[in-house]
């Protein structure tokens, strides 16, 4: 039980670090609505497998069998969003802002050089 809070809060904590770019700026409306809607997916998707955990023992007979088809279906969401968030790191790539070519100075940088 203590492992799968442990996995839960870094998949939640994952999530998060994704919704942080909530208001970063993106190539086109759709990629920015793609991110946000991956980013809360990937926040909340594992917490629909969690739950069956609070559930008492004398409602897991039906309630069992449609929270493990809800948690087969949350897997498959995680992998599609996750794929989605990849593949939008990548091509926003295409649409850096000029500051991103600038070359560094870094002995302005560092203090003792």
């Amino acid at each position: 039980m203590v492992l799968q809070l442990a996995a839960l809060l870094m998949a939640t904590i994952f999530g998060g670090i994704h919704c942080a770019a909530w208001f970063f700026s993106f190539p086109t409306y759709q990629e920015q609505m793609l991110w946000r809607i991956s980013a809360v997916g990937i926040t909340f998707t594992p917490w629909v497998c969690f739950l069956p955990k609070f559930i008492p023992d004398s409602l897991l007979g039906v309630v069992g069998f449609v929270f493990g088809l809800m948690c087969m279906v949350s897997v498959i969401l995680y992998i599609a969003v996750r794929a989605v968030l990849l593949v939008l790191m990548f091509t926003t790539l295409r649409n850096l802002p000029s500051d991103a070519y600038k070359a560094v100075l870094w002995t302005n940088l560092v203090p003792h050089l």
